[in-house]
């Protein structure tokens, strides 16, 4: 969330907190030093100013769109190429069959 300039400095917000998969916590932060701790993950956690912290999220937000987006097309792609293979593998069956029933017309025909 953006901090307002109108807001006070010195001012607390009640938020809640991600502890483990559907496992929350509830704290209470005090807003006026202007600083944030981003958690990064492999044990990191980093300092920075809101302005700092709201670039860095912003950054990570368009580059998970772009990922999103880009992995959206790859299934997309996945599912028409299994759809081709399903198709391909009912025409070799049907093949198959036909050639089958004809074989044994012709086997029948001979006897």
């Amino acid at each position: 969330k953006k901090k307002d300039d109108n807001e006070e400095s010195s001012k607390i917000i009640t938020t809640r907190y991600s502890l483990a998969d559907a496992v929350y916590g509830q704290a209470e932060v005090d807003t006026s030093s202007g600083i944030v701790n981003l958690w990064l993950g492999a044990n990191v956690m980093l300092e920075y100013t809101y302005e700092e912290a709201i670039a860095f999220l912003d950054e990570k937000l368009r580059i998970a769109k772009k990922e999103e987006e880009d992995s959206s097309k790859d299934l997309v792609f996945t599912r028409n190429q299994i759809i081709t293979c399903e198709v391909n593998i009912s025409r070799t069956y049907n093949w198959d069959v036909r050639r089958k029933r004809e074989q044994k017309e012709v086997d029948a025909i001979n006897k």
